[in-house]
């Protein structure tokens, strides 16, 4: 696939890059956070902001208050360019972070769930609270043993492998 920040973005990019603000919305990602996410995961190389506020048809502030917003979770990465001010970005590895987030919720949510069973007041009420924090405990511990996998095995450019092995 062609760099797109240097090419227009057609009709299945423009459609991916929006439905991964969807996507993204219900986990607690701004829209125009998930749309730079998106467009910077259908990236070769580092982009400016110029280029995302171009092919996202946005304002520079926006871009830049939201490129930071994702540079805080790890989403993003930022690039300096010696001897200028210019500030690129790249794809992080924060979908790591982002999973931990989920299973740090998860945790919490059981272990509110495990300590209010005497809140049920019956026996089924108790038992099925007791079924759902289990779940939540096993699917947390699930994510953080996929998230330490996969950190382990993606590359600083995002990709699985080595560059070598490219």
């Amino acid at each position: 696939m062609s760099n797109i920040a240097k090419n227009k973005i057609n009709a299945q990019q423009l459609e991916f890059i929006e439905e991964m603000s969807r996507v993204m919305l219900p986990w607690g990602m701004p829209v125009t956070a998930a749309r730079i996410f998106g467009f910077l995961l259908l990236q070769e190389t580092t982009v400016g902001l110029d280029d995302i506020c171009d092919k996202l048809s946005i304002s520079k502030s926006t871009a830049s208050v939201s490129a930071r917003e994702l540079e805080r979770a790890g989403m993003v990465k930022r690039h300096s360019v010696r001897g200028s001010k210019k500030v690129l970005y790249s794809i992080g590895q924060g979908h790591t972070a982002l999973m931990l987030d989920k299973a740090k919720m998860l945790g919490q949510m059981a272990a509110m769930l495990r300590s209010n069973t005497e809140v049920a007041g019956n026996p089924i009420a108790e038992a099925r609270m007791l079924a759902m924090a289990q779940f939540c405990q096993n699917l947390k511990s699930s994510l953080i043993q996929v998230t330490q996998d996969i950190s382990t095995d993606w590359n600083e450019d995002g990709l699985k492998g080595n560059k070598a092995d490219r």
